[in-house]
């Protein structure tokens, strides 16, 4: 496989996601009018990287049904596009944690009427006056942030070490056992989204938002899979 080296690619990558990135962000800041703007903020950059984590496990399998000559710049792509992937679901992870931190807090139908926490602890844990340590908080508003801490501990790791030179001092099939976790992160994204949305958000959102384009990928990839398995085989 011919590797990609180019700087000129890689700008011409970062280009292609950025500009329909920025369009989609404007289009979706008018669902959000009626949020704070950092929360709105903060909402459409968790969607953003949901898309962007989606698209990196679209390419994989594009990169089997494309002609040959279409395979290292795809595969070379992917790296960029979970950077840029990674850059918005940790600006989302920080936005969230200043927000609860400080004013505003986000706007969110509890299903738990138990004290929370002072600052961003009370995205986890329960406070009670007689308690002396925090409570974890089981309630789905905590169900659903144990499993967005849990994908931004996983999107971390994968950001850092998508840049080239952490790749060469990781080696080769570390780097890529490691980034087998892209699906689990893809998994978690969604049952976080889906909690948030159904159970505590409610509008402007629905199932429909994430489940449409989660079942393109798991398709796209449960194709590509099946397709290599005759391919071997012939």
């Amino acid at each position: 496989m011919v590797r990609i080296k180019s700087n000129g690619f890689r700008l011409a990558t970062y280009g292609v996601c950025l500009l329909p990135l920025t369009l989609l962000a404007y289009w979706l800041r008018q669902d959000f009018a009626g949020f704070a703007p950092l929360e709105g903020w903060s909402m459409i950059l968790g969607y953003l990287s949901f898309l962007l984590i989606g698209v990196t496990l679209l390419l994989g399998p594009m990169s089997v049904w494309l002609p040959p000559s279409w395979k290292a710049p795809l595969l070379s792509a992917r790296g960029d596009v979970g950077i840029i992937a990674g850059l918005c679901g940790l600006l989302h992870v920080a936005l969230v944690l200043v927000l609860f931190q400080g004013e505003p807090r986000l706007m969110i139908i509890d299903d738990s009427h138990a004290p929370k926490a002072e600052g961003w602890l009370g995205l986890f844990f329960l406070s009670f006056p007689h308690e002396e340590s925090l409570i974890p908080n089981w309630s789905r508003t905590g169900v659903a942030n144990y499993l967005g801490l849990c994908a931004a501990a996983i999107l971390l790791t994968l950001f850092l070490t998508s840049f080239q030179i952490v790749k060469k001092r990781l080696g080769g099939s570390s780097w890529k056992r490691l980034h087998l976790g892209n699906p689990l992160l893809f998994l978690l994204v969604i049952f976080h989204a889906l909690i948030y949305i159904q159970s505590i958000k409610g509008e402007p959102h629905s199932f429909a938002d994430f489940l449409w384009f989660a079942a393109i990928v798991w398709i796209a990839r449960g194709v590509g899979f099946l397709h290599n398995v005759f391919r071997r085989k012939r």
